[in-house]
């Protein structure tokens, strides 16, 4: 019988101080119990390396890899190379999983053997963690491959994917040259092994932050062309250009941006107290914008509407 664990989370940490504790203890709280957390450092200069010490202090399961800086890439390779589980788990370190994923994926993928990543719904939260919307990914394989035959490493959301760590390894893993676009090539070439699905399930609270939002923009959008292409064309469709790529980009100059979007999220989800303060942060940071001024005034009068029409406890 085998003392290897069935799922290997793999989790970099870069100066991820600020939420990393909340993030290992959703990691902790798991209701599915066998797992190994391995936690890689990737040369953080903040307390990010302490407060993981202090954790696998306590939980014999928490691994630390810890070595200079590599990027994304070389610590998600670094946390494969040591992972012994039957399957990995992606997970960052401002994110926050809900208690059930792991036994969610697993009794998903124990029933589909030819699933070789699955990940599921999010629920987006803003810096302080306060609820913005839901999203949900498309489910079935050949949805996914069509978002990712158009560039959209979005068709799975990274951190709520439970993977099976054959598939990875036979893959190759993730490439180096590819940093910061890991996603996407690792998902196209997965496409050649096995399915890929997403569960409806919201398994992951999905934290937004000024250093956490992706743009497909310049040698990104370059890249993803390059990615993309042999897929395409084994699709038979045209090969798309870079500049065909970053066209829909979002471009967030900054923080009053990001706010005005997240306040704007949390609106068309519903979650009007959330979207009322991120309109007031988008208005401080920029007073002088029309736009922010505006928003505050829509997502005052859509939160005083659902109040009225709120039934009476």
């Amino acid at each position: 019988m085998s003392d290897s664990p069935q799922i290997s989370v793999v989790m970099p940490v870069y100066n991820g101080e600020k939420y990393l504790a909340e993030a290992l203890q959703s990691i902790l709280a798991q209701t599915f119990r066998d797992f190994e957390c391995i936690a890689v450092d990737d040369g953080s200069t903040d307390r990010s390396l302490q407060i993981l010490q202090q954790f696998a202090a306590q939980e014999p399961r928490i691994k630390i890899v810890s070595r200079p800086n590599t990027g994304i890439v070389g610590a998600l390779n670094d946390g494969l190379a040591v992972a012994q589980g039957e399957f990995v788990a992606r997970m960052d370190a401002d994110d926050i999983a809900t208690a059930n994923r792991f036994e969610r994926q697993v009794a998903e993928l124990q029933k589909a053997p030819d699933c070789v990543a699955l990940g599921s719904a999010v629920l987006f939260i803003d810096p302080e963690g306060r609820p913005l919307k839901v999203y949900s990914p498309h489910p079935t394989h050949a949805a996914i491959e069509e978002e990712l035959a158009r560039g959209n490493g979005g068709a799975l959301i990274h951190p709520t994917i439970l993977f099976r760590r054959k598939a990875l390894v036979q893959c190759g893993g993730y490439r180096i040259q590819y940093n910061y676009i890991e996603d996407l090539d690792l998902y196209v070439r997965l496409l050649e092994i096995g399915r890929l699905a997403n569960l409806p399930d919201v398994l992951l609270h999905y934290r937004q932050h000024s250093l956490s939002v992706n743009h497909v923009k310049g040698s990104r959008s370059v890249q993803a062309a390059e990615i993309i292409a042999p897929l395409r064309r084994a699709k038979g469709l045209p090969v798309l250009s870079a500049e065909a790529l970053g066209k829909g980009a979002p471009k967030l100059a900054g923080p009053g941006d990001c706010r005005r979007k997240w306040a704007l999220d949390a609106a068309e989800g519903g979650n009007f107290d959330c979207a009322m303060a991120n309109a007031l942060l988008a208005v401080r940071h920029q007073p002088l914008n029309r736009t922010n001024w505006s928003n505050l005034r829509y997502i005052f009068d859509m939160r005083r509407l659902a109040k009225k029409s709120a039934p009476a406890i």
